[in-house]
């Protein structure tokens, strides 16, 4: 009986307890993992929202940035750290979508030692040509492909990059007979199409934006669902007349699996807060990231739903690592 009585007490007790730690959370500065190299595109929109949250918070975020294995070596960081809430992750398609599939060995799992907490935006990526290029629209881009299968060749970041694996569903989904030509990070593989090496390529608006504006590549077409706010002349694919599926870059956040759901709420909803700073919503457009939040839910939700379609690229695209 007194055995029963003690374990019903503590259980009342640790109830009793965890609405007191989120009431005194946070007591002491966050960290939050970025497992991509600092100054990037990626890196820079996680920190706008970060600043956001401190200021809400009313403690500092310190940023780590952890990058390697294609965001693996932060993530498995992140995968190990307490849940105590006060380690974050940047969540990134790539990292938590792509790698369980790319991957064939982790030394951790995505679903069960991870937790979403919120997305807050979606980075598009870009369709461009060099200007001596035959065609600038998306169709007339599509139809000299066709034409001459064989012919061109595309510059990507690299290989396994959700990039890459978009323009491999693309590829497949429009039947087209076109090379792909890694490069080791988006400055070089820009380069090469501003420099005539290479007639086209696709990558992430954000480091695109630079060589649009010098007139040194010409933007054909936007995978987002709507125009970005940066190249507002830039139709999106469904504008340009061409109607295929393509899973989304998303940009969020996830942390170690057992947080408290007082604290995860608390820190859901300072992501929603940080987006809805003037300031912090338009910087973000500026990166050629669009902002929009998504609940822990929504935003799990949504990663399983894209993960089939990531699966399918990699499964085009042969890029699995042991």
């Amino acid at each position: 009986m007194m055995s029963r009585l003690s374990c019903l007490t503590a259980i009342v007790l640790l109830s009793a307890l965890q609405p007191a730690a989120a009431q005194s959370y946070p007591a002491r500065p966050l960290k939050a993992v970025v497992p991509f190299p600092a100054g990037g595109a990626i890196d820079v929109a996680a920190r706008l929202v970060l600043e956001g949250m401190a200021a809400s918070l009313g403690q500092p975020i310190v940023v780590e940035n952890k990058p390697g294995a294609s965001g693996n070596i932060g993530t498995q960081q992140v995968a190990r750290a307490p849940a105590d809430g006060y380690t974050l992750l940047l969540g990134a398609a790539v990292n938590t979508a792509v790698s369980p599939v790319m991957y064939t060995k982790l030394d951790y799992s995505v679903d069960k030692d991870l937790a979403p907490l919120a997305q807050f935006g979606n980075a598009a990526n870009l369709i461009y040509v060099h200007p001596s290029f035959p065609a600038r629209t998306l169709p007339g881009v599509l139809e000299e492909l066709k034409r001459h299968p064989g012919k061109y060749a595309y510059a990507s970041p690299g290989s396994g990059t959700t990039v890459h694996l978009t323009m491999e569903l693309l590829r497949a989904r429009q039947n087209l007979a076109v090379q792909h030509v890694p490069f080791k990070g988006s400055p070089a593989a820009i380069s090469a199409v501003a420099g005539d090496q290479l007639k086209l390529g696709i990558d992430a608006a954000g480091p695109t934006l630079p060589f649009v504006q010098g007139e040194r590549v010409v933007p054909v077409a936007v995978t987002a669902s709507k125009r970005l706010a940066a190249l507002p002349d830039v139709p999106t694919f469904a504008e340009a007349g061409v109607n295929v599926a393509l899973p989304s870059s998303y940009l969020g956040f996830y942390l170690p699996a057992g947080v408290p759901a007082g604290i995860a709420e608390r820190l859901a909803a300072e992501v929603e807060k940080a987006l809805a700073r003037p300031e912090v919503a338009g910087k973000l457009r500026q990166l050629g990231v669009e902002p929009e939040f998504l609940g822990p839910q929504a935003f799990a939700a949504k990663v399983k739903q894209e993960r089939a379609m990531w699966a399918e690229a990699v499964k085009l695209s042969g890029a699995t690592i042991d």
